[in-house]
């Protein structure tokens, strides 16, 4: 008997394993005619990533709500299923990230003027979290 209900068990999880979150749709790092945009152009749409990037950066962290759902599903099954193993948004956020960078170097090899937009790379995530990590531990040291 414990062993039906074991493979019944394995077999939900296999099921649901596929609902673990949402599949990532990261944009192209490169579109046909990139360089032959115009300066306004490459600053609307490094604005506009800028700022989808800005929205999407919190999201890219799933290791605390993974945690508290996987404590809430050893009391009841139901929250295993919230829990998101995909890691989407950081997939999209490093896309968009290294769509980011590359439209940079368009506009730096025309000249553009990039006035009110920050011009410079955007590290990774890990990258980011690595520079904060360094950063507390200076401000502990002092």
């Amino acid at each position: 008997m414990r062993k039906k209900i074991l493979c019944v068990l394995l077999t939900l999880v296999v099921f649901f394993a596929g609902c673990a979150g949402r599949t990532a749709n990261p944009m192209p790092v490169y579109l046909p005619g990139d360089e032959n945009r115009s300066c306004p152009g490459l600053k609307a749409e490094i604005a506009q990533l800028q700022a989808d990037m800005a929205r999407i950066l919190p999201k890219t962290d799933k290791g605390m709500s993974n945690a508290l759902w996987a404590v809430g599903g050893c009391l009841v099954i139901v929250p295993f299923f919230f829990m998101d193993f995909k890691d989407a948004e950081k997939i999209e956020f490093d896309a968009m990230r290294n769509r980011h960078n590359r439209l940079l170097i368009y506009a730096a090899e025309k000249g553009c003027d990039m006035g009110g937009v920050r011009a410079e790379r955007i590290p990774s995530v890990e990258e980011q979290r690595k520079a904060a990590k360094e950063l507390l531990e200076k401000k502990e040291q002092k």
